[in-house]
Order: structure tokens, then sequence, then C-alpha cells
């Protein structure tokens, strides 16, 4: 397989998904190092609560943006929504954060958004035009430019936090990051846009909130797999908070954003060869129950 020989809108793919998850990577370290910099340790909950909180509404707007304008249209909503977004942070926190601490709390929040929803809005996009087959072929190459791109990101907050600017340089450079993004998709909409697709009034995408998530638990299987999601985000949500405050009693100022460049930039390391050498070996061996069983049993080891 040569990796000039790709299909265009694989190697489409591979771009934007490097971008995206190097914006998000970079949007990660710059919020964490917001929130143990600006913030007392008894606010740390408060504030990852408050954005969890923010995530459910937006995700339930995406759903919406889905069914309405294809998830190729509520990418380039999303990425356009928070590039400008990125933009008034990057201002707000040049011009007055230092006097005031409301400016982090936003940056914090509307970081935390970089870091979810154009993820979860670039699978949706790419299982859109990929048919089973191609998605089973590329997906593990697609997944290995977005941990690249991580592995990038890390370093580059690494080096911004040499800068006494660390706050305004590091934001920017994930508001360029989804601006090159946004062109991308603005410049390939013929590879990403479903014309095939015939939506009507009477379509199931119209339905209530209430209506789906009716039809979501009447089936054991989504059940299941929606507590294995629930579960899975609580424990590493409190792992997370647990570690965020042994990092704050060893670093502080622009020695977190150094930590946390360089602690994600080994981290994806150990991500990329894990997947280019473990999972699949797991998932074509093992099974879907072997892979989802790792990260309790590492848990119960740790």
């Amino acid at each position: 397989m040569k990796i000039f020989q790709l299909e265009p809108k694989i190697k489409v793919l591979c771009v934007i998904y490097f971008m995206v998850a190097q914006s998000s990577m970079m949007a990660r370290a710059t919020s964490d190092g917001f929130l143990l910099q600006y913030f007392e340790p008894e606010s740390i909950p408060q504030m990852v609560m408050a954005a969890a909180g923010l995530s459910i509404l937006l995700a339930l707007l995406t759903t919406y943006l889905c069914s309405r304008f294809q998830a190729y249209g509520a990418m380039k909503l999303a990425i356009a929504g928070l590039a400008f977004a990125m933009i008034g942070v990057v201002a707000a926190v040049f011009l007055i954060g230092s006097s005031n601490k409301a400016v982090f709390v936003v940056a914090y929040m509307v970081c935390e958004v970089v870091v979810i929803l154009p993820m979860v809005l670039f699978w949706g996009m790419a299982m859109g035009i990929l048919n089973p087959k191609e998605s089973k072929k590329w997906f593990g190459m697609i997944g290995a430019a977005g941990t690249c791109g991580c592995i990038l990101a890390g370093y580059t907050v690494s080096l911004a936090s040499k800068s006494g600017l660390v706050n305004e340089l590091s934001l920017g450079l994930v508001t360029a990051v989804l601006m090159i993004v946004l062109v991308i998709l603005l410049s390939k909409a013929d590879v990403f846009t479903i014309r095939d697709t015939k939506l009507d009034a009477t379509d199931n995408q119209t339905a209530s909130i209430f209506r789906k998530l009716a039809v979501m638990i009447s089936s054991r299987q989504s059940v299941m797999m929606t507590w294995l999601v629930v579960f899975s985000a609580m424990v590493l949500c409190l792992i997370d908070i647990n570690f965020k405050f042994l990092v704050r009693k060893d670093y502080a100022g622009s020695e977190l954003y150094d930590f946390f460049g360089q602690f994600y930039t080994y981290s994806s390391v150990a991500q990329l060869l894990l997947q280019l050498m473990i999972v699949r070996t797991i998932l074509t061996r093992g099974g879907e129950f072997a892979a989802i069983s790792i990260l309790p049993g590492l848990l119960l080891l740790t």
C-alpha cells in the first residue's frame, strides 16, 4: 500500500483528522493549564462538571444539525463557530485576561468544546462517505494520522510554554489550525456532500428528542452500550481530576503548559505504537469484547 496512491477522499480525511486531532490536543493542554493555574482546587471539579453540562447541550444541538445539514454541514458550522469563538477568546485573554478571571472560565469552556466536538463530528462525516469495507480498511490509518497530530500538538504547546505570551500563543495556534480545517472543508465540499440522501417531513430525524430516547432504551444492546459509555466516562473523569490535583502540587505557571505538552506528546507516541502493533491483533483475534475489557482490567490492576 503506497500512501501517494490513496484515493483522494482518504487523503483528505487523513489530513483533516491530523489537523482536528492537533487542535483538540493543543486545546486540551491549554485548558488543563488554565484550570490548574487560575482556579483553586475546590473549583476544579465544578469546572469539569460545567464543561460536561455544556458538552451535553452541544451534543443535542449537533444531533439536530446533523439531521438537518448532514454531518458535513454540521462539521462546517461547528468548526466555523469554534474558530470565531477562539478569535474572541484570544483577543479577550490578550486585552483583559490578567485582570478578569471570568475570561479564563470562558476560555476553558471553549477549549473543552474544541477538544470533543470536532472529533465526534469528524467520525460522523467519515462514516457517511465510507462504506463498511472502506471503514475497516482505512479507519486505522486515519486514526494513526490523528495520533501523529496529537504528537505534534503536545510538542508545539511545550515550545509555546517558553514564551511570555503562552496563553495567547497556544490559543492562537488552536485558532489557526481550526481555520485551516474550515478552508479544507469548504474547498472539498464535493467529497463530503452526500447527494443521494432524501429527507422528508415524515422522516424519523424530525422526531422529538424524547421519542429518540424511547427508541434507544427499547433495545437491550443500546442500553448496555449506553451504560458502558457512562461508567467509562465517570471513571476516566475521576482519574483525570485526581491526576490534575497531583500535577498541581509539582508544577506552576508556564511549567504546567510545558508538562502537559510533553505528557500528551509521549502518551500520543505510546498510543501510536499501540495502534500500529497491538490494536489490530486484539480486534482480529480477541474481538470487541477483549478490546473493551482492556480499560477495566488495567484499572483493576492499577
